[in-house]
C-alpha cells in the first residue's frame, strides 16, 4: 500500500513539473513542436563556417541560416577566417567546432582539397556536413548535401547579357578571384559562351583581384591603362566589381562593369547608374536550404545530395526587386 501511495505522489509531481515547464516559451522546442521549454539540453547547435566575412554574400547566407535556426529552435555558431585565402585557419575552425561537439556543420571551403581532412574528422564524430557555394564534390570525406548554384551556367548568362546590351563585338577584361573553383567556373562559363556563340567578344586581359575591392580596383586600373579600348569589365564578385567601377571613373573610361554575387551594395550601385549588373545567387535562400537539410538529417529523413539555387541577372530593369543598401 505504501508503495502504491509513493507511486501516486511521484506521478503527480511529474505532471506538476511538466505543467510548470510548459507554461514558459523561451529556448528550445519540445518534441511535439507545439511549445518551448526552458530545458536547453536537447537544443542542437549548428556551426556555419564561411571563407571570411569580406563579401556581403556570406552575411546574407548567415542571415538566412539564422532565421531558419530561430524557426526550428537551433543555436547557430558562426566563425570565419580573417582572409579568404587563409584555408589553414578555416580548417582549424572546423576542427574546433568538432571538438565543441556541434550537431551539424555548414561550410563553404576556401580550398576543397585542404578541407577534406576536417570533413573526415566530422564524419568520424558522426557530425553531418552540408557544403554551400561549392561547385564540385570533395575528393574525400562524406558531405551529406551540396547546396549550390551553377556558376558555370551563370558565367554564360553574363556573357549573353553583355552581348544583348552592348553588342557582340566587344573587348572584355576579367577581374579574377583567388585560384579556386569559383574563379574557374565563373570565368569559364563566360569565356566558353563567347567562343561558342559570340566569336567577336574577345577577352583581351585578365588579372587577379583576390575577391577584394581595393585589389579589384587596382587590377581593373592596370588593365585599363594597358588596354585603352576595353569595352566591358567582368568582375567575378561584387566587391571587385565595385572596385572596378571606381577604377573606370578615375581612368575616365567608358568601359561598363558587370559583376557577380547579387549583394545589396552592388544592387544599390546598379540603382545609382554605376555598376551595370550583377548575378543574384540567392544568399539568404542558400542559408535556409542548408539549415533545412540538416533539420531533415536530424529528423532521420533523406536529403538530396545536390540542391540547386537559381541564379538571375540583376540590372536596372529588375533591381528594385532585390535587397539594396539604398533601401
Amino acid at each position: 500500500m505504501k508503495k502504491f501511495v509513493v507511486l501516486i505522489l511521484t506521478v503527480c509531481m511529474v505532471f506538476s513539473l511538466a505543467a510548470c515547464g510548459g507554461s514558459n516559451s523561451s529556448d528550445s522546442k519540445t518534441d511535439s513542436g507545439d511549445s518551448k521549454t526552458e530545458d536547453t539540453v536537447d537544443k542542437k547547435t549548428i556551426a556555419l563556417v564561411p571563407p571570411a566575412m569580406i563579401s556581403p554574400y556570406y552575411k546574407s547566407v548567415i542571415s538566412g541560416a539564422q532565421e531558419a535556426c530561430d524557426d526550428l529552435g537551433y543555436e547557430l555558431k558562426t566563425l570565419a577566417p580573417e582572409s579568404e585565402s587563409d584555408y589553414a585557419a578555416q580548417v582549424q575552425i572546423v576542427e574546433d567546432m568538432i571538438t565543441q561537439k556541434v550537431d551539424g556543420i555548414i561550410l563553404c571551403a576556401i580550398n576543397s582539397d585542404a578541407i577534406v581532412a576536417a570533413v573526415k574528422k566530422a564524419n568520424e564524430a558522426d557530425i553531418p556536413v552540408i557544403m554551400f557555394n561549392t561547385q564540385n564534390e570533395l575528393a574525400g570525406g562524406e558531405v551529406a548535401c551540396y547546396v549550390r548554384y551553377d556558376q558555370y551556367e551563370a558565367g554564360g548568362k553574363v556573357c549573353d547579357f553583355v552581348a544583348e546590351q552592348f553588342g557582340d563585338k566587344l573587348k572584355v577584361a576579367i577581374v579574377e578571384g583567388l585560384p579556386s573553383d569559383h574563379t574557374t567556373e565563373r570565368m569559364g562559363g563566360f569565356v566558353d559562351k563567347a567562343k561558342e556563340k559570340y566569336p567577336d567578344i574577345e577577352v583581351v586581359a585578365s588579372q587577379a583581384g583576390d575577391w577584394e575591392r581595393e585589389k579589384g580596383m587596382n587590377a581593373a586600373a592596370n588593365m585599363l591603362q594597358a588596354n585603352k579600348d576595353i569595352n566591358v569589365i567582368f568582375a567575378l564578385c561584387d566587391e571587385m566589381g565595385l572596385g572596378a567601377v571606381q577604377a573606370v571613373k578615375e581612368a575616365g573610361s567608358d568601359a561598363k562593369v558587370v559583376s557577380f554575387d547579387g549583394n545589396p551594395n552592388a544592387v544599390a550601385s546598379i540603382q545609382a547608374g554605376e555598376l551595370v549588373s550583377t548575378v543574384s545567387i540567392g544568399g539568404p535562400g542558400t542559408g535556409t536550404e542548408c539549415v533545412e537539410a540538416l533539420h531533415k538529417i536530424f529528423e532521420g529523413e533523406t536529403v538530396d545530395k545536390i540542391v540547386n539555387v537559381d541564379t538571375e541577372i540583376v540590372w536596372k530593369e529588375n533591381a528594385d526587386q532585390f535587397p539594396s543598401d539604398a533601401d
